[in-house]
């Protein structure tokens, strides 16, 4: 069965993925979704891949350390089925169809849904720099991470629509309102 939104019904584990450039907010969106979940009764799991990718120094062949995320999402996914979650809410940034399938071949038996988060660039700017003041980071600290992200979003832009099944324009939306748009548009869990 296709819902009108275009994703199918779940026949496997859930697996929501949100990827996007730096600052889309694509883990404190997570964590909101995983928490509202929660709270309805749903047995959840989450976990943020760029927090168990931090495992330096990293491989040349592999800087953004894609094949450790992926080996410690497929490990934790297991632990988390065995204590009886249902569906898992994930969060990294990623940039290629590649990096997509190495992490989607080690939960072979789930339904992806991939959604990319999008913002624009006074949007970027704003986020990054109240992030980085919070985190004592100094101006050149700030403006870098902006970079990035802009860097970032260029990448993803240019490989549009290759893995993500939908984008998702953030701009101006709290977490909540984020959270209601990409169940709205996802249908997800679809259990």
């Amino acid at each position: 069965m296709t819902p009108s939104n275009g994703f199918t019904a779940t026949t496997g584990t859930p697996v929501l993925w949100l990827v996007g450039a730096l600052g889309t907010g694509k883990s404190d969106t997570s964590y909101h979704l995983f928490s509202r979940l929660f709270r309805s009764g749903m047995l959840t799991g989450r976990l943020d891949l760029d927090d168990v990718g931090m495992c330096y120094p990293a491989p040349e062949d592999d800087p953004h350390n894609h094949r450790v995320k992926a080996s410690a999402m497929a490990a934790t996914w297991s632990v988390f089925r065995d204590h009886g979650a249902r569906c898992l809410v994930l969060s990294g940034g990623v940039t290629s169809s590649a990096e997509v399938d190495l992490h989607k071949a080690l939960i072979p038996d789930a339904d992806w849904s991939v959604v990319r988060l999008r913002i624009g660039a006074a949007e970027r700017r704003r986020r990054t720099a109240a992030r980085g003041r919070l985190l004592g980071q100094d101006s050149r600290t700030i403006e870098r991470s902006i970079e990035a992200g802009t860097e970032d979003e260029a990448t993803l832009e240019s490989s549009w629509p290759s893995f993500a099944d939908v984008v998702i324009d953030t701009d101006g939306l709290n977490q909540q309102r984020v959270v209601d748009r990409v169940l709205e548009v996802t249908g997800w869990p679809g259990l």
